[in-house]
């Protein structure tokens, strides 16, 4: 058998246990070769759990130890990793939790892993200058007209039905966690990421369909008119401007641009 068989044989172990390696063992201090192929098998697994646990510390609150361990072995079974780097592991966690009995039977649990995975990608994210107020200010009248933004890299927003912010936060604070609950209609949560800390807060349903415009390209006077399904007329310019000084403040925009 080729060093190349060799290797694949050993990881084809490792993922899934199978036996083409048992018969390459060498005799050594355990003198059962399943015994010390076991050592790898389990090692893959444990590390993967481990991983996933410094990701997702509010998941490991609202589950316990032992039951968030028993649903990533049940992950790393079904989601072999295809990464390199291990940081990447959790991202299909709350789509398997939705989806996957009995975890499915409790739909705050993916919305937390949804919540929890969209920190750690806003803490990140690519670096990007970031808009200042005096920017905006220096800015000709005309070139209003055509204004858009691009949002900075770690900005996101998210839906969700469960309290997963309220019980990331107080897991964070070091104070006991709310139960969790799901409420009745979902909730638009906005994630970035301000002088090296990740930040969130919930959106308003004007807010957050202007703020998804701005992502989209949408100019200021376009955005404006788009509030209008919320605001007078005569209010959504004024409207505009407040989020778009709050977005900047929070280093939200990352540049100007004419569109």
């Amino acid at each position: 058998m080729s060093l190349v068989a060799v290797q694949h044989a050993f990881q084809d172990y490792v993922l899934h246990g199978a036996d083409g390696i048992a018969d390459r063992i060498e005799p050594g201090r355990l003198a059962d070769h399943q015994r010390r192929l076991a050592i790898y098998y389990d090692a893959y697994r444990l590390r993967l759990v481990e991983a996933l646990g410094a990701d997702f510390d509010a998941l490991v609150t609202v589950m316990g130890k032992e039951g968030f361990q028993h649903a990533c072995r049940a992950y790393v079974e079904a989601t072999p990793s295809v990464f390199r780097n291990v940081r990447w592991y959790g991202g299909n966690l709350a789509a398997f939790l939705r989806g996957t009995p009995p975890w499915r039977e409790q739909p705050w649990l993916a919305d937390i892993a949804h919540f929890e995975w969209t920190l750690t990608l806003a803490f990140d994210a690519a670096d990007a200058p970031h808009v200042r107020f005096e920017d905006l200010a220096a800015l000709q009248g005309a070139a209003w007209g055509t204004l858009g933004f691009r949002l900075h890299p770690s900005a996101s927003t998210i839906e969700l039905r469960a309290n997963a912010p309220a019980i990331r936060k107080a897991v964070d604070a070091g104070t006991p966690a709310p139960e969790p609950k799901l409420a009745d209609e979902a909730v638009t949560w906005l994630v970035w990421r301000k002088d090296l800390s990740v930040h969130f807060r919930s959106l308003s349903a004007p807010e957050g369909c202007a703020l998804r415009s701005a992502r989209e390209g949408s100019s200021f006077p376009a955005i404006c008119e788009g509030l209008c399904e919320w605001v007078a007329p005569e209010e959504a310019a004024g409207t505009g401007a407040g989020w778009l000084r709050t977005w900047v403040d929070d280093q939200l925009i990352a540049e100007l641009m004419q569109v």
